[in-house]
């Protein structure tokens, strides 16, 4: 059974857009179709988020689908990319697909206290986790109080 993609109707008083939207949705459709078709050729938007500890930067991007061996992360001049491809399974003939397949990259401008040379990067569950430390000078330091 296919799925069903509903779409809004149009009211009668909007009948002189029927054609612009008929246009539109076909212009969309070729562009980002249930077939991936265009979405083949590559995607750029990929889930980031970036957080930061005492010790730590700690950058995870969200590539489900993606294996080990199809990701490549690099850092120059203060910025990490990560680049990769989402393969789609050979054989399939797609009724209906809202999924990104092809080439990617991610681009993070580093914050200066990230020592780059001291980067881990892993994946697993879907979830890419880049982490690099802070350089000692950033780190917060514990003064002692003294009495008196």
């Amino acid at each position: 059974m296919l799925p069903v993609v509903r779409r809004s109707t149009w009211p009668a008083f909007e009948e002189p857009f029927a054609q612009l939207r008929r246009e539109m949705d076909s212009l969309f459709d070729r562009a980002f179709g249930g077939d991936g078709g265009a979405l083949s050729q590559g995607w750029s938007s990929v889930a980031c988020t970036i957080w930061e500890d005492e010790d730590r930067f700690t950058i995870e991007l969200d590539l489900p689908g993606v294996a080990e061996s199809d990701v490549n992360v690099t850092v120059h001049n203060g910025m990490l990319y990560v680049q990769g491809e989402r393969k789609a399974e050979e054989g399939r003939n797609y009724l209906y697909n809202t999924r990104r397949f092809g080439r990617f990259e991610h681009v993070v401008t580093l914050p200066a206290a990230a020592i780059s040379e001291d980067v881990r990067a892993k994946l697993a569950n879907g979830v890419l986790r880049i982490e690099l430390n802070k350089s000692p000078e950033a780190k917060p330091k514990k003064i002692a109080v003294q009495s008196g």
